[in-house]
């Protein structure tokens, strides 16, 4: 609050039987110059936020404050909002679109609390905006005769903002703008372009303002690529000194087609009765020092980000595609997690030491897992083709383990975008998950575990990755839907192997799909933080992130901490518990950015696809049921639209939350999850990421 306002308040406290005009009040403050100009506003304001009344510009105090609250603004597809209020526990309030006055999604609002004269439903009024989210906004560019306007690319932003022509700018381009006034009184906000991003089309700008819009740090600094430039290029002597030498191991890295940074290699020796698992992560550590400019700009983004066709990583590639990466035929420095299985997949020990490695090949999951399912494969020489064969049979081993101890094995195909010469989408293609990804994915849940509950056991402070139970009311929305599929789920007793019985009866249904999908949506988000309290989809009781440095911040972290551990440092020399907290809340944010920008630009692909098959039938499932319609996923597209509830013809449809259904009054219809239908794709709305689907008919008897 200014200064002035107190004062105000002060005087016409004193004063509760007189009202003073303006000039009254600034000859009583004593006001000079520029504060009796600063007054005006400041009494506007006052009048505005319910401190005064204002008869006939004489000003007092109110006798019965307006009821205010604060929180976040909710800007709606369709005009009207609501204010979340900063106290999680109380409800949001709802906000017609002619109370919004200025505010934009994402500002921070002081708000009215009212109740509506006719069905006493409260709601709130925007009195003021304390904190403006939105500085910039990314726009479409549309000249007329005298100035330009620039059209937000998120219509959550308001309405478009008054700028300068200019020559440089071509229509429809993509630009950066300033804002400098914001909307009043059904007058355009105002601002200038800082940049111009490029065309509407072009498929390298839809990147480009998917990373401004979720402000993902763009560029490393200068301190930082001169630190990564300064880097050998080699392993030196001087690095290897003090380290294990595995050189002589058979590692290989197993990874997708398409990467270039490899932070795993991996190599097995099966022993009479034991399978010893040499599990080498890139020693990002030796190279990023705490505190210097290249652990700033990695902390800052928390995670490389991957786009269909781009990658925003978090190390410069002179690290992350070089040095640090495992690539064939090449030293590197690593830390290792040497584990000891019995031949039921026991652990019976684990080591952990830094050591100088070099990759015998760079294989692909396609290769390695053609080597598991065909016995005459022989692509490979015959050493590593019966290693890798070994390296199946442990992986099985630990996969039961997991199943035993009641871990959740989600199987959720993934959809690749194929992309063309310039970067846009042309086809969708379903990416399986094969027995080669399931054969790192259980080496490196190892080799995570092992390093957890080695630091754990030694009171090492460190950022956990854990996973709380989920919510009960999901689980029941997941018991409706596996109901309707003929399948039960007890929400009593081991929830975790109730949920592993579920996926197992439902795993040859046509809904298999949709169980996993509602069961994710059902699950917390995992997370990291200093406190340990296990991780529910792995029924692990203690878990971390160590294997995946170059990419993934808290891995880093990670690393740092168990090196300390084994050099017998004192535990002085790592971050404390509450710099821990705030770093765990970071990672966690910067995860969650991260998978919301990459969500984006996946939708935005999809919907652009998906711009070549308006006016076309096409048959699908119903994924979801919502109180205003369904959504219906594609057979063989994969993507989802929507039935709106107002294109249902014929009846009026009723939507029963308990049993996730919308049931037709009259003719009783019945639309659940699971059903089988054909529709017609009848729009595509780019900004909302929105595709519109209308009934043809119900596929199912």
């Amino acid at each position: 609050m200014h200064r002035i306002e107190h004062d105000i308040i002060d005087l016409l406290s004193r004063r509760r039987k007189q009202s003073l005009s303006r000039r009254e009040i600034a000859d009583h403050l004593d006001l000079r110059g520029g504060e009796r100009k600063l007054l005006t506003k400041i009494l506007d304001q006052m009048v505005h936020e319910g401190c005064l009344s204002d008869r006939r510009g004489r000003y007092s105090l109110l006798t019965r404050p307006k009821r205010t609250l604060e929180g976040t603004f909710s800007q709606a597809d369709k005009g009207y909002g609501f204010l979340r209020p900063d106290d999680a526990t109380q409800e949001d309030l709802f906000i017609p679109a002619r109370h919004i006055g200025n505010a934009m999604d994402g500002d921070r609002i002081l708000g009215e609390l009212n109740e509506s004269p006719r069905d006493r439903r409260p709601y709130a009024k925007v009195l003021k905006v304390l904190d403006r989210a939105h500085r910039r906004l990314l726009g479409t560019y549309q000249p007329n005769n005298r100035s330009a306007l620039v059209f937000p690319l998120d219509r959550k932003l308001g309405g478009p903002v008054k700028v300068a022509i200019d020559p440089d700018v071509t229509a429809d381009d993509i630009v950066e703008v300033e804002l400098e006034h914001y909307a009043q009184s059904g007058a355009y906000a105002s601002g200038k372009i800082t940049e111009i991003i490029g065309p509407e089309n072009d498929p390298q700008v839809d990147i480009e303002t998917v990373i401004r819009s979720h402000a993902l740090p763009r560029d490393f600094t200068a301190a930082a690529l001169a630190e990564a430039d300064s880097v050998e290029t080699e392993v030196t002597s001087a690095d290897i000194d003090g380290r294990i030498d595995l050189r002589s191991l058979p590692l290989v890295t197993i990874d997708g087609e398409t990467a270039k940074d490899f932070d795993d290699a991996v190599a097995l020796l099966k022993e009479a009765d034991s399978y010893r698992l040499w599990v080498a992560i890139a020693d990002v550590s030796h190279y990023v020092k705490p505190e210097a400019a290249l652990d700033l700009d990695a902390r800052e983004l928390g995670t490389s980000v991957y786009f269909p066709g781009y990658c925003l990583p978090m190390l410069p590639e002179r690290l992350s595609n070089g040095i640090c990466s495992l690539n064939p035929a090449q030293d590197r420095l690593v830390m290792t997690a040497e584990l000891l299985f019995s031949a039921d997949g026991t652990r019976l020990s684990a080591e952990f030491y830094p050591a100088v490695i070099c990759s015998r090949s760079r294989l692909t999951y396609t290769k390695v897992a053609a080597c598991l399912a065909d016995p005459d494969w022989d692509a490979l020489d015959h050493e590593l083709v019966t290693q890798l064969r070994q390296m199946g049979e442990l992986a099985a081993l630990l996969t039961a383990k997991r199943k035993v101890r009641g871990s959740l094995d989600l199987d959720l195909p993934e959809v690749e975008i194929l992309l063309d010469e310039k970067g846009a989408p042309y086809d969708l293609v379903k990416v399986e998950r094969n027995q080669a990804h399931r054969l790192i994915e259980e080496f490196m849940l190892a080799a995570n575990e092992a390093v957890a509950e080695h630091l754990t056991a030694g009171e090492w402070p460190l950022l956990y990755r854990v996973h709380e139970q989920p919510d009960p009311e999901k689980l029941h929305e997941l018991q409706q839907l596996a109901a309707g599929c003929g399948a039960g789920l007890n929400l009593t007793g081991n929830l975790q192997l109730n949920l592993q019985r579920l996926l197992a009866e439902t795993a040859e249904k046509p809904e298999a799909r949709l169980i996993n999908q509602q069961l994710l949506r059902s699950l917390k988000q995992a997370h990291y933080t200093p406190d340990n309290c296990g991780h529910f989809g792995l029924a692990a009781d203690c878990y971390c992130h160590f294997t995946s440095p170059i990419r993934r911040y808290p891995d880093l972290h990670v690393h740092r901490v168990l090196k300390l551990a084994l050099e017998q440092k004192t535990k002085k020399e790592s971050l404390s518990k509450r710099q821990l907290k705030r770093l765990g809340e970071e990672c966690s944010a910067s995860e969650r950015r991260a998978l919301e920008a990459e969500r984006e630009l996946t939708e935005l692909r999809r919907c652009q696809l998906m711009r070549d098959h308006v006016g076309e039938e096409l048959d699908g499932i119903i994924s979801s049921v919502t109180e205003f319609g369904f959504f219906v996923e594609l057979d063989d597209l994969f993507v989802e639209g929507l039935v709106h509830i107002r294109t249902l013809r014929g009846d009026y449809y009723h939507f029963e939350p308990t049993s996730m259904l919308l049931v037709g009054e009259r003719r009783r219809q019945v639309f659940r999850v699971g059903m089988r239908v054909r529709i017609k794709v009848e729009q595509v709305e780019l900004w909302r990421r929105r595709i519109d689907f209308s009934l043809i008919k119900v596929e199912d008897a």
